[in-house]
C-alpha cells in the first residue's frame, strides 16, 4: 500500500520566503520545529530510521548495550553536496559511529563485505564447536 508523502511548509530563515516542501516517502522525522521558526534549508531533511538492533558491548570491562548496524535512509534536499540531494544511505556501524552518504551500489558493496565477514564468523564458529569439544574431551580424560 502505498503512503502519500507529508507536504507542509516552512519559512527560510535566509530569505523569509515560505516554502513548501513534500518528505520522501517513509519520512519518520518529525518536521513540526522546522515548520514553528524560521529555518535555514540546509537544514531540512528527511530519514526513515529502521528498528534498532542492539548488543552488548565491552568497551571498559563492562558490556554495555549499543546499537549496531541501524541502517538509514536519508535526504538532505538543500545540501551543499549534490549526491545528497537524492536518497542515501547512513549505516551506523555502532553507536554514533557511521558509514555515510552510501548510494545504491555503495550499500551494496556494504552487504557483501558484511556478508562475508558472517560467512568467516561462521567458519569460526564451526572451529570453535570442534575445539571446544576436543578441549573438553581431553579435560575429562584422567
Amino acid at each position: 500500500m502505498s503512503v502519500t508523502p507529508r507536504t507542509w511548509s516552512f519559512i527560510d530563515r535566509s530569505t523569509g520566503q515560505t516554502v513548501e516542501y513534500t518528505c520522501m516517502n517513509g519520512c519518520t522525522l518529525d518536521h513540526a520545529s522546522d515548520m514553528a521558526t524560521p529555518t535555514h534549508r540546509e537544514d531540512i531533511w528527511c530519514w526513515f530510521w529502521d528498528e534498532a538492533l542492539t548488543l552488548p558491548v565491552n568497551e571498559n570491562g563492562t558490556p554495555e548495550e549499543y546499537r549496531v548496524l541501524s541502517t538509514v535512509i536519508k535526504v538532505e534536499p538543500w545540501s551543499e553536496k549534490i549526491s545528497q540531494r537524492l536518497p542515501f544511505a547512513v549505516i551506523e556501524l555502532v553507536d554514533d559511529h557511521f558509514v555515510d552518504g552510501l548510494d545504491p551500489d555503495g550499500l551494496a558493496t556494504v552487504i557483501r563485505t558484511l556478508s562475508e565477514r558472517v560467512e568467516q564468523m561462521r567458519e569460526t564458529h564451526r572451529r570453535l564447536v570442534a575445539v571446544r569439544a576436543d578441549y573438553m574431551g581431553r579435560q575429562a580424560r584422567p
